[in-house]
């Protein structure tokens, strides 16, 4: 997974400029030989500049493509387990998946990247805002190198400890939520019932090997929240694909 950074912040200002109304001036004596001219036009008020946004977008809190003014967001989107994200109505900086990789519609990966030391962790930070206006990192990365295949018992904790890392040095105190992915090979009940046993693990791994935050909650998706196709163009299985649709996402609010 390839990350970039694209993260800012601005402000709309709304600027009116009005006209002056000047008044007529008086007449002079009636015994003089000349007049006052006639008193000058009311100027016209200049109209007010405004930014314009495309129909039903929202003003947006992040200067996501360098251009000193927030980029508006169009609609919000649910990626399941309490994740509601506000959607940018272009978004300039996405995250590039692996070669052969093809995301799926409206797919979470394709939201702006945020750049980080991830040195240690096999994967990416994805940026937005909640329904609330809440600044969300999500870090993304693959799970087949902590867990063997249809387990949930760690393989190897160096990715987790770089996490913590990561969460410690960047994101302390914020509110996290584990969330378990699976590829859509096997049973949806297994695959839902692997993704929360991999989820409650690598959360007793944080909650037990000192992350800052304010508090760890862990769900299960199982294969319902795939961020690329699993089938390629002809039909063919896309391995690449399901190993990248077999992952965790942390979730974490920040404070």
């Amino acid at each position: 997974m390839r990350l970039r950074q694209s993260v800012g912040a601005g402000a709309l200002v709304l600027l009116l400029v009005a006209g002056c109304d000047s008044g007529p001036s008086a007449a002079g004596p009636a015994s003089a030989t000349t007049t006052a001219p006639e008193a000058s036009a009311t100027e016209a008020a200049e109209p007010a500049e405004s930014v314009s946004l495309p129909p039903g977008a929202q003003p947006g809190l992040d200067d996501l493509n360098g251009d000193s003014t927030p980029d508006p967001t169009c609609g919000q989107q649910d990626f399941g387990g309490g994740l509601v994200l506000r959607i940018p109505c272009t978004v300039p900086n996405p995250n590039d998946p692996e070669d052969g990789v093809r995301l799926v519609k409206d797919s979470l990966y394709r939201l702006p990247a945020l750049d980080a030391d991830l040195t240690g962790i096999s994967g990416s930070l994805v940026t937005a805002r909640d329904a609330a206006g809440k600044k969300v990192v999500i870090v993304v990365f693959n799970s087949d190198n902590l867990f063997a295949t249809g387990s949930d018992q760690l393989s190897e904790n160096n990715t987790l400890a770089a996490v913590i890392t990561l969460i410690n040095a960047k994101f302390p105190g914020s509110t996290i939520q584990v969330r378990g992915h699976t590829d859509t090979t096997g049973t949806a009940a297994s695959n839902q019932a692997l993704s929360e046993r991999r989820a409650g693990t690598v959360k007793g791994y944080l909650t037990g090997h000192g992350t800052s935050a304010a508090a760890v909650t862990s769900v299960g998706l199982g294969s319902s929240r795939p961020l690329a196709e699993e089938t390629n163009a002809d039909g063919s299985p896309s391995l690449p694909g399901r190993a990248f649709n077999r992952r965790v996402e942390i979730s974490l609010r920040r404070p």
